[in-house]
């Protein structure tokens, strides 16, 4: 079963509890455990700290929650955001003549809705910026109510003009969280925290550009979501994702930074100076990889723990099972048996 890297993409279970929270405590536990059921998730996971969810996964679970707390938000917000809001977002925004007259839109539209923050849009510099800014001074941060306000942002920029908006930067007004290296493909350019508000920057040459978009083109769009809104980014100038890219192609040779650097055309010094800049290395970039890559295979395939140390590049199945425990807080004979519970 061969995934590209970016179908093969995991995500922190930060995800997972920031996504349950709600349900628990308006609905109960026994609601939490029917929509990790739903989703295919094993309750196993919900005390792994580094455990991983599979792109299916996060998707599964998002539409459970909002569909159980009618909130396509999660709960995140002090006002619940209905089913339906996002359609009729999205059509507000059909006809308009650019994005950046979309962006007003979208903003103006969320103004009518959040109790918690307001939507700002700016222009200065050849940057448009949207930010959240308290109504209330002390207002509680909840990240992945702000991580997913800007992925949605993102999102729907792109699908707009049909193609992959690269970002100046974003800023989040919270630490830098464990979670962090997520971000690399979440959003696409400069990642910065402990920021005064959340912002997202974005081109103004982007933003001045004319769309076309159709009906049935959102239908399509609406039908598939989270997904294309939350896992849509690529940024092609990310060493972090043309590392990704390279070893996916060559994952059972076990290859090496000298490797990538001859692939890529430049210098092993130049190339940890590129993923300081995003804040990894590339030992980091690639165990997320095969740790990814073996999460997908141990919940969707019987592929054999040493078949798969092999196809990893693993010398034998010893060091890659004392790598994935290091990477995910259990065994892969443990982790599998977890996702194929209630089956």
């Amino acid at each position: 079963m061969k995934l590209s890297w970016q179908s093969s993409l995991t995500v922190s279970s930060h995800f997972l509890h920031g996504m349950l929270h709600f349900i628990r405590t308006r609905h109960g536990e026994d609601a939490a455990a029917q929509a990790l059921a739903s989703a295919a998730i094993p309750q196993s996971l919900l005390t792994q700290p580094d455990a991983r969810l599979t792109r299916q996964q996060y998707v599964a679970l998002y539409r459970t929650v909002a569909a159980t707390l009618d909130d396509e938000m999660l709960g995140l917000w002090s006002r619940p955001i209905r089913t339906g809001t996002l359609k009729y977002l999205m059509l507000s925004l059909l006809d308009a003549p650019t994005v950046l007259v979309a962006l007003n839109r979208f903003v103006r539209f969320w103004n009518l809705l959040l109790d918690d923050y307001r939507l700002q849009i700016s222009t200065k510099s050849n940057l448009v910026r949207l930010a959240l800014a308290e109504r209330t001074p002390g207002t509680p941060v909840t990240p992945l109510g702000h991580e997913l306000m800007m992925k949605l942002i993102h999102g729907i920029a792109s699908w707009l003009l049909g193609r992959e908006i690269s970002l100046h930067r974003i800023e989040f007004s919270f630490a830098r969280p464990r979670h962090a290296e997520d971000y690399a493909f979440l959003y696409p350019g400069e990642v910065h925290f402990n920021a005064s508000m959340t912002s997202i920057f974005f081109a103004y040459q982007d933003c001045a550009e004319l769309f076309k978009r159709e009906k049935h083109e959102l239908w399509a769009f609406l039908k598939r979501a989270p997904e294309d809104w939350t896992f849509s980014a690529f940024h092609p100038g990310s060493i972090t994702a043309k590392t990704r890219e390279y070893l996916e192609q060559n994952i059972t040779l076990s290859a090496t930074i000298q490797d990538l650097a001859q692939a890529l055309h430049t210098s092993v010094r130049t190339l940890n100076r590129r993923f300081s800049e995003e804040g990894t290395h590339f030992q980091l970039v690639k165990d997320g990889l095969r740790r990814d890559i073996a999460v997908h295979r141990l919940t969707n395939s019987n592929t054999g723990v040493a078949t798969l140390a092999f196809d990893l590049g693993f010398s034998d199945a010893t060091g890659f099972c004392r790598a994935f425990k290091h990477w995910t807080g259990s065994s892969p004979t443990d982790y599998r048996k977890g996702t194929r519970q209630g089956e």
